[in-house]
C-alpha cells in the first residue's frame, strides 16, 4: 500500500487543481457537479489555512467555491514540484507548487496536504497554502532566503 499511496496521493493534487479549475472557469450554471465531486475528496473535518493566513473550515470552503463559481474566465493552473515529505501508511503529506496565470498576473504558493488513501479514494484533511514573493535584496541572502543575513 504505501508505494500505491504516494502515486495515489500525487494523482489527486492534480485532479483536484482540475476540479478547481473547471469551477472557477466555466459558467456558475456548469459548475454544480464539479462541486459535487470537488467537495467529496474534502473530510467532514477538512480545514485550510489559505496564501491570506485565514484558517477556513470544509463549509466555508464549500461557500468560497460557490461564490467563485465561473469568475475567472481565462485562468490557468499548473502544478509542478509534486513531493511526498511524509508518510505513515495510508496518510501522505504532499508539497507541491501551484501557480494561477489570470488577466496578465502570475502568482505562486507552495501548498502542503495531508491527506488519506482509502480504499473507495483520496481524502483531503488538510491544506496550508504559503504565497511565494518575489526575491529581494533584503530577503536573498548566503542562506537562499531562508535565515535573514547578517
Amino acid at each position: 500500500m504505501p508505494d500505491n499511496a504516494i502515486a495515489r496521493a500525487e494523482r489527486s493534487i492534480h485532479h483536484v487543481h482540475e476540479l478547481i479549475h473547471l469551477m472557477f472557469t466555466r459558467p456558475p450554471g456548469q459548475t454544480q457537479a464539479v462541486l459535487g465531486g470537488l467537495m467529496a475528496v474534502f473530510a467532514e473535518d477538512f480545514s485550510m489555512v489559505g496564501t491570506a493566513g485565514k484558517v477556513l473550515e470544509r463549509p466555508q470552503v464549500e461557500q468560497l467555491f460557490r461564490t467563485a463559481a465561473g469568475t475567472r474566465a481565462g485562468l490557468a493552473i499548473s502544478v509542478d514540484q509534486v513531493r511526498v515529505v511524509w508518510q505513515a501508511g495510508a496518510h501522505v503529506a504532499v508539497r507541491y507548487q501551484e501557480t494561477h496565470r489570470w488577466n496578465g498576473q502570475q502568482t505562486q504558493r507552495w501548498s502542503l496536504a495531508i491527506v488519506e488513501c482509502t480504499a473507495t479514494g483520496v481524502i483531503w484533511h488538510c491544506l496550508h497554502e504559503t504565497p511565494q514573493a518575489e526575491p529581494t535584496a533584503a530577503t536573498t541572502t548566503k542562506h537562499d532566503g531562508i535565515l535573514p543575513g547578517p
